[in-house]
């Protein structure tokens, strides 16, 4: 399997996966099920046993009631937050916000990645994290074309950095509590592919990550305010200037 058709294929799913945290209204639970559809064949492209999980969240994708939906993106995600959308609220990253926010900025500016002035997420937003990550498979995939070694050597240094010491660590934490607390199988079923998702990424990889301090969740029924001022919700397109 060529190189550059896997860093595509991944890109892909990392896309799908970033719109998939956008607020449920119908067009955007339309365009999703025609994404999905598309990332058929690079799901079958990885060397990766998530195809039942895809296909799980493909049928819910179609099954899906958008109306039910939108109350419970906003409990889940926004009001409530019995499933926070965000890096560091979770276990000890909680008390290191700063520097961890810090440092995630500092890898989307590395690469000209940035949230637009419209941005009404956090750079530890989910679906921006994911965006990013689709950004750096699609860079990983130009470097390889073009036989630019250095930039792919940085690109991959990048990528596995950013599993390693970010998206990786508690990723599987935020998918299981998806599954867990979701009423939806809509959301029961990405949280059990993203999560499955990011463990083969780390596996492929050789990447161990320490989850152990990224467990401790809200009780389930405790409210939580939303930690960044400016609002939680996501607009694809509007907010990501690449």
């Amino acid at each position: 399997m060529a190189e550059k058709e896997m860093a595509l294929a991944r890109a892909d799913v990392y896309e799908l996966f970033s719109t998939a945290f956008v607020y449920p209204g119908k067009e955007e639970v339309e365009s999703l099920q025609e994404l999905a559809a598309d990332v058929g064949d690079s799901i079958g492209l990885l060397p990766y046993d998530i195809k039942e999980e895809y296909q799980a969240f493909s049928r819910s994708i179609a099954n899906a009631d958008v109306e039910a939906l939108k109350p419970e993106y906003t409990e889940l995600f926004l009001t409530r937050m019995f499933c926070p959308p965000t890096e560091t609220i979770y276990g000890k990253n909680s008390f290191n916000t700063p520097n961890i926010l810090g440092d995630i900025s500092g890898f989307y500016k590395a690469f000209g990645f940035k949230l637009s002035d419209k941005a009404t997420v956090s750079h530890d937003n989910i679906a921006v994290e994911l965006e990013f990550m689709s950004f750096l498979e699609l860079k990983i995939a130009y470097a390889l074309e073009q036989e630019m070694e250095e930039n792919l050597d940085i690109c991959l240094t990048a990528k596995k950095r950013f599993l390693a010491e970010h998206i990786g660590r508690w990723i599987w934490v935020f998918g299981q509590n998806l599954v867990t607390r979701s009423n939806e199988d809509y959301f029961r079923c990405l949280g059990q592919l993203i999560s499955k998702f990011i463990n083969a990424e780390l596996e492929f990889y050789g990447i161990k990550v320490d989850i152990e301090g990224n467990q401790e969740m809200p009780q389930e029924n405790e409210p939580m305010e939303c930690p960044h001022s400016s609002g939680c919700t996501y607009e694809k397109g509007a907010p990501l200037e690449l």
